[in-house]
């Protein structure tokens, strides 16, 4: 008869909340379970040293440490994921942070913050993170997706990925290093045992004047080096590409005017607002830009607080296209003088906007800082904050004028 885990909470199962918190865990390991094994629920669940669990072992926690032995696959949403015991199964889930300094006889497959795998991995490392570090060995391929990785140790496969930022390589790769970046740096003590493949990132295939770099070091055992350069796009390609932007600028136009004529006091009382407290607007939507999407994430880690991290972050994605709106119709009543309405003020600003875009790197940029400044008296628009009085006087005396 298997040993059950050791709970730092105690051994009360709270089995009510069990099947939502797996769930989870089994979408973002993108697997279908084996027959139901061991189940644990808890603040902290561990696995103590000597001890065997000789099925699968499925935990949800703030925190799933392994010190013993788990003879089946290993599926988790927590926390903080600590492995220094023997896992001969697969390794599944969501966490916040993963640290592997034990031994994994099948592959990981995680989406974290960050990644740490010290120890070893028998099959393929499967990453979706903004950071990964390999200084361990990892028997096939590393996979990966996120901002930054560093592969210090052994891969006895390939490196394959996507990373917004950059790839440090001073460790061993036994096949190909296949990679899309914004930095590659290859340092002396490096071994690829076949070709470094390396091509511009997602930044830079999207935003104009964005350029990969490389540092490569000439001493570095390497094979072939290659950058991959894009295919080039035909014709039809382009016309779509170009009725997409099309339209979803068409679509801002008709939401900006629909927010007018549906809310018109609200609206214009945040046009106020973006343009009579501007510094405030721009440092309030910088805090939504940059919180909401990290605080929905650490929210669907607990049970109660993941409907209401989904729905922030559907109003996070909204804000992204529709956030602009009070800034962009602030500026046009500038530039305009008062010529026009407010929608028509609106709509010369967002041409205007969308002209700029053209410009390599730098209409990138005022893009999202015109999409920031919006953000933060978009909050009056979704009626969050109660209208301030000076800015309604503000809107009623330029009316009269």
């Amino acid at each position: 008869m298997s040993e059950r885990p050791s709970s730092g909470g105690g051994n009360r199962k709270r089995t009510f909340i069990a099947a939502p918190l797996l769930s989870v865990a089994f979408l973002a390991a993108l697997v279908v379970p084996a027959p139901v094994g061991a189940i644990s629920v808890s603040g902290t669940v561990v696995v103590q040293s000597g001890r065997v669990i000789e099925e699968d072992l499925f935990a949800a926690g703030s925190r799933v440490i392994v010190e013993g032995r788990i003879e089946g696959d290993l599926t988790v949403t927590t926390r903080n994921l600590i492995i220094n015991g023997v896992v001969e199964g697969d390794v599944n889930g969501l966490a916040w942070s993963v640290d592997i300094q034990g031994e994994v006889g099948g592959s990981v497959r995680v989406a974290a913050w960050e990644v740490d795998i010290g120890g070893s991995v028998g099959d393929d490392v499967l990453s979706f993170a903004r950071s990964l570090e390999v200084d361990g060995t990892v028997g096939r391929d590393v996979l990966l997706a996120g901002l930054s990785a560093r592969q210090s140790g052994m891969v006895g496969g390939e490196v394959r990925g996507e990373l917004l930022w950059g790839l440090y390589v001073d460790g061993t790769v036994a096949e190909d290093i296949d990679v899309g970046i914004h930095r590659l740096t290859i340092a002396d003590s490096a071994v690829v045992g076949s070709a470094v493949s390396w091509r511009q990132g997602l930044i830079g295939q999207n935003v104009r004047g964005w350029t990969a770099r490389t540092d490569i070091s000439p001493t570095a055992d390497l094979g072939l080096v290659a950058e991959v350069q894009p295919i080039p796009t035909d014709l039809s390609v382009r016309a779509l590409r170009l009725l997409f932007q099309a339209l979803r600028f068409i679509g801002l136009l008709f939401t900006g005017i629909l927010l007018f004529h549906l809310f018109p006091q609200v609206t214009r009382r945040a046009t106020d607002r973006a343009w009579s407290r501007s510094a405030t607007s721009f440092l309030v939507g910088l805090g939504l830009f940059v919180l909401v999407p990290v605080a929905a994430v650490v929210s669907l880690f607990t049970v109660i607080l993941a409907p209401i991290a989904l729905l922030a972050f559907g109003f996070w994605v909204f804000g992204l296209f529709a956030g602009a709106v009070p800034a962009l119709a602030a500026l046009g009543r500038r530039v305009t003088r008062n010529r026009y309405a407010a929608i028509g003020s609106f709509v010369v600003a967002a041409i205007g906007w969308r002209i700029v875009r053209i410009i390599p790197l730098a209409g990138f940029f005022v893009y999202l800082l015109v999409v920031i400044w919006g953000m933060g008296p978009r909050l009056q628009l979704l009626g969050l904050e109660p209208p301030p009085v000076e800015d309604s006087v503000e809107a009623d005396e330029r009316g009269q004028q």
